[in-house]
């Protein structure tokens, strides 16, 4: 038997029932514990089984239209934009696919197997899949600089009043609308227009709450 490799010997540490960090003997220490690493490893490991006994795996997946179920030769898993994902063949789209674990339920392995198809180069180059062709424009009270800072994001305008604004490209449009959320009263956002527009209608839902 071959010797278990390190991803493998960190899935270990992944289980429900363990509360420990991951340590690889080094003065690195690397944190993967979180509300779901119960359910992460899980499919993780039925994935994988999947992967090395070349069978298909199906579930139920949400996503921003709705919901659907898919059935996927699965090729890999993979640790992307703070997100694990799967990734392959989707046989209702009849196309490569990416799919979030998270957003994925209901997982099973299929007893079909299938005869593993050679991936196309330009599929490999996950980046290409998400590029940064939109723009955000937003203002930033000066008072969240450190969070800006903490989101990797360094490069922005001193207005004369002192605030902070920010162009920068963005890929995934829901994580960006939550992301400006988060920062509350903190932040103006001047376009594009599409997520001013769903920033108000957050922000009147939210207030109608509390009426």
């Amino acid at each position: 038997m071959s010797e278990r490799t390190n991803f493998e010997r960190t899935l270990d540490k992944l289980k429900a029932n363990s509360d420990m960090v991951v340590s690889m003997r080094e003065p690195v220490v690397i944190d993967l514990a979180s509300h779901y690493k119960g359910q992460l490893s899980g499919k993780i490991e039925t994935i994988k089984r999947a992967v090395l006994e070349v069978r298909l795996i199906e579930f139920d997946y949400f996503y921003e239209k709705g919901e659907s179920h898919r059935r996927i030769e699965p090729y890999f898993v993979i640790f992307q934009w703070s997100s694990w994902y799967v990734f392959g063949f989707c046989l209702e789209r009849q196309d490569w696919r990416l799919f979030k674990l998270t957003r994925l339920w209901n997982l099973s392995l299929c007893d079909d197997t299938y005869a593993p198809r050679e991936i196309p180069p330009e599929r490999r180059d996950f980046n290409a899949r998400f590029p940064d062709d939109k723009k955000l424009v937003a203002v930033f009270d000066s008072s969240v600089k450190y969070q800006l800072i903490e989101a990797n994001v360094s490069i922005w305008q001193i207005e004369t009043d002192g605030k902070l604004r920010l162009e920068v490209g963005y890929t995934n449009r829901d994580m960006m609308i939550s992301w400006l959320l988060g920062f509350g009263n903190k932040v103006k956002v001047l376009g594009p227009e599409d997520i001013v527009a769903d920033i108000q209608i957050a922000a009147e839902n939210i207030l109608s709450l509390y009426k």
